[in-house]
């Protein structure tokens, strides 16, 4: 586990999310970029759990990917966390990294202010590797995790390794996330049905 607290390092991140999602969109848009085609989904609090981390592990090896990038998308990076402590929200890991340290990671930064941890303050976040095959974008406000990966194989891979712990599909994501908004539900099923 590294914690990105260069503004160097930070701005290549940054450049990197910019890729990948459109940081002005919020679900139940289609906030990707780059061609992404097949979607899964889990719920939020599930990225904050251990058997999340080891699950991407696994993934992260069996793409060939070397590492992985979380970033805090809102609050911003720069305007809040890089304001007011000495971490910007962004932390790149290895699938070598221990569980422990990707809890940590979580729950621990910044030092000085427990309460503004990622696991506490994160209304968004993104993981993603250098290739760009795969993205995971997470929005507390809608309580789901949307998977994106620019083909059926990256897809697979990561099926055959999520297991049963996955909604069922994107009707059961757009159920779990606004129950109660018919007009929310069918914009993330048109936006990420992928038959």
């Amino acid at each position: 586990m590294k914690l990105i607290i260069e503004k160097k390092e930070l701005n290549i991140v940054l450049s990197y999310v910019e890729d990948v999602i459109d940081k002005k969109k919020l679900l139940p848009d289609y906030i990707f970029r780059g061609g992404y085609e097949s979607f899964a989904f889990i719920t939020f609090d599930e990225i904050f759990m251990p058997h999340f981390f080891g699950k991407i592990c696994r993934y992260v090896e069996e793409v060939g990917d070397e590492r992985f990038l979380l970033a805090v998308v809102d609050p911003d990076p720069l305007m809040y966390f890089g304001a007011h402590f000495d971490f910007y929200g962004v932390v790149q890991f290895s699938p070598l990294d221990t569980v422990e340290s990707y809890i940590s990671s979580l729950n621990e930064f910044p030092k000085c202010s427990p309460a503004d941890a990622l696991a506490h303050n994160s209304n968004s976040l993104v993981f993603f590797s250098d290739s760009k095959d795969w993205v995971i974008y997470g929005s507390r406000d809608s309580d789901i995790v949307i998977c994106a990966f620019s083909d059926k194989r990256h897809l697979g891979a990561f099926e055959s390794i999520y297991g049963d712990d996955l909604l069922p599909g994107v009707k059961s994501a757009a159920d779990y996330g606004y129950p109660d908004n018919e007009s929310l539900k069918r914009n993330l099923i048109r936006n990420y049905k992928t038959d």
